[in-house]
């Protein structure tokens, strides 16, 4: 039987805090990234008028540039109308030490990119998978070395031999 985490952010609770007026500060780190992506958008839009806009048919280098900026350009202005008004709670925006999983997840990530020219990609592959779903995802010995083993495989399998994709072999060279 599964237990419920009466503090996790459900459906109820969100409407709850709507009208009860407790709000937490993502409100406000929701409306400064979509500032910041409203500038980014303004700035890419001005730059890219530069270049040639061609037609839907024939479309210029800055057609793309263009109509992606105003696409970020107006949703990044909903999300900023969308949180108006919010953002009056005394809530972290990382309670307690919720931020240590995701700087756990960069950390791995980046000893992965370090580690597969020199380990190779099975031997770094499998240690990844290994970290990942006992740190990150929490799962249990038996369930991760059976998964990091199986998926090391298949992606070898997939990728090196089925492909013929060339991959860092460290140790397993010779």
């Amino acid at each position: 039987m599964d237990f419920i985490d009466i503090d996790a952010p459900s459906e109820f609770n969100l409407q709850y805090r709507h009208l009860t007026g407790e709000v937490s500060t993502i409100e406000k780190w929701d409306r400064l990234t979509g500032a910041v992506l409203f500038v980014i958008g303004v700035v890419t839009a001005l730059s890219s008028v530069g270049l040639k806009m061609g037609s839907l048919r024939h479309p210029g280098s800055g057609f793309l540039p263009f109509s992606l900026s105003i696409a970020l350009i107006v949703l990044s202005a909903i999300l900023i109308l969308t949180r108006l008004g919010k953002g009056k709670g005394s809530k972290p925006f990382w309670p307690e030490r919720t931020w240590l999983r995701p700087l756990l997840a960069v950390l791995i990530l980046f000893s992965y990119a370090l580690a597969i020219g020199r380990l190779g990609f099975p031997l770094t592959t499998f240690l990844f998978l290994l970290a990942w779903m006992k740190v990150i995802e929490q799962l249990g010995w038996f369930r991760v070395i059976g998964l990091s083993f199986a998926v090391t495989a298949s992606l070898y399998l997939i990728f090196g031999k089925l492909l013929e994709v060339p991959l860092p072999m460290g140790f397993f060279s010779g």
